[in-house]
């Protein structure tokens, strides 16, 4: 049977290694346990071949460091456990170093009873350091944030809510379902596909970054309007994400007010283009001011929907006060002009001032049936003449 000595195995462990007996005394130690000349490190000189490992560890660290690690030791020695582990950190002078410590069982037939071995392990801390600091940091930032902050831990699929977050919903801490299910209940119905797509596509990579409108409901049965924002912190070796922090700001003040403005706006434009019978079969809409791209679609549509419900055979365009005439204007007049047609109407072009007929002779526009008068007056005689037969000048 091939049997390695102490010497042999202690010199082919590069950390710092010492082998201990069955009583718990330094039997061997390698060159790099000798070297160790680290303040209160438990390896070093001190801790030299036939000294009482535990006896020195408690000359050199506090007692609750040495309890701890007398019952991990006694342990291995008695056979009661196979390995044992311990992280410390070094109290010499500065730069500060974190060792591992670790004691494993060795054969009871090769006279020792334990292996211990020192791991460097300060790089490995002071970037688990560093990252719990900057945990800290954000966890600081984010608790100032009106409406708090939800965490995400992927893998396990459990939220954490912040007390801010429940409370400015109306919840208490810990009423919430701690999943990605109970946070999509408080989502509007309507919104649930469209924030989903905008959140699978930040943990597939497809979009750069989760920003969304959300609406959440609160306890009061309202919703609240919110612009909700993450980010993966955490990923792992494969750059699978594993944690996602985020934020929400209320913004259902601004939210209602848009709303406020859209139908300001909407009543301002159906105000801007009204549609006034004149006859059961003619209608009047005079145009005040530009007729831009979007006017000129609200004209369209109102004066369609108008012919359609009222069964009018004539519209009167009134371009009194259109403040252009270009060529703009005119096709999208030419094009209502062709509009009504499809519905068995004609159209009256009236508010013609000298200035403005001179443009529309420039303009290459096939001006088609459409009757032109100069005045409003004279177009709602020709218009109710006209109704009356085909006779009408």
């Amino acid at each position: 049977m091939f049997v390695v000595s102490s010497e042999a195995l202690l010199s082919s462990i590069r950390e710092p290694a010492a082998m201990l007996d069955h009583d718990g005394r330094v039997r061997a130690v390698n060159t790099a346990w000798s070297r160790l000349d680290v303040e209160q490190a438990l390896a070093g000189g001190r801790f030299a071949v036939a000294r009482d490992y535990l006896a020195c560890c408690a000359e050199a660290r506090r007692a609750e460091l040495v309890e701890v690690l007398g019952r991990g030791v006694r342990d291995v020695l008695a056979g009661r456990s196979q390995s044992f582990t311990l992280e410390y950190a070094c109290d010499s002078a500065a730069p500060p170093r974190h060792f591992e410590l670790v004691v494993s069982a060795l054969p009871a037939d090769g006279g020792a009873g334990a292996l211990i071995t020192h791991h460097d392990v300060t790089d490995r801390e002071e970037l688990a350091d560093a990252r719990r600091q900057a945990d800290a940091r954000l966890k600081y930032i984010l608790e100032m944030l009106p409406e708090g902050y939800w965490e995400w831990d992927i893998g396990t699929d459990v939220v954490y809510y912040s007390d801010r977050w429940c409370e400015s919903l109306g919840y208490a801490p810990g009423e919430l379902e701690p999943n990605v299910a109970g946070w999509v209940k408080l989502l509007h119905p309507d919104d649930v596909p469209r924030v989903m797509a905008a959140v699978n596509g930040y943990l597939e990579g497809r979009t750069p970054s989760y920003h969304c409108e959300t609406r959440l409901r609160m306890k009061s049965g309202k919703y609240r309007w919110n612009i909700d924002r993450g980010r993966i912190v955490a990923r792992d070796a494969s750059g699978k994400p594993l944690r996602m922090v985020g934020m929400e700001i209320d913004i259902t003040a601004r939210r209602e007010a848009e709303l406020v403005i859209e139908e300001q706006s909407r009543r301002l434009r159906d105000l801007s283009t009204p549609l006034i019978p004149i006859t059961d079969k003619v209608v009047v809409m005079p145009l005040v001011g530009i007729v831009d791209a979007q006017r000129a679609d609200q004209v369209l549509s109102t004066l369609l929907d108008g012919l359609s419900r009222t069964q009018a055979s004539v519209a009167i365009l009134d371009v009194t006060g259109v403040s252009l005439i270009d060529s703009h204007v005119a096709s999208v007049l030419v094009h209502a002009a062709k509009a009504v047609a499809l519905l068995g109407a004609r159209v009256v072009l009236t508010g013609l001032r000298p200035e403005v007929a001179r443009t529309l002779v420039k303009l290459d526009v096939p001006w088609g049936n459409i009757v032109m008068r100069g005045t409003l007056q004279s177009g709602i005689a020709y218009a109710t003449s006209a109704e009356r037969g085909p006779s009408a000048p």
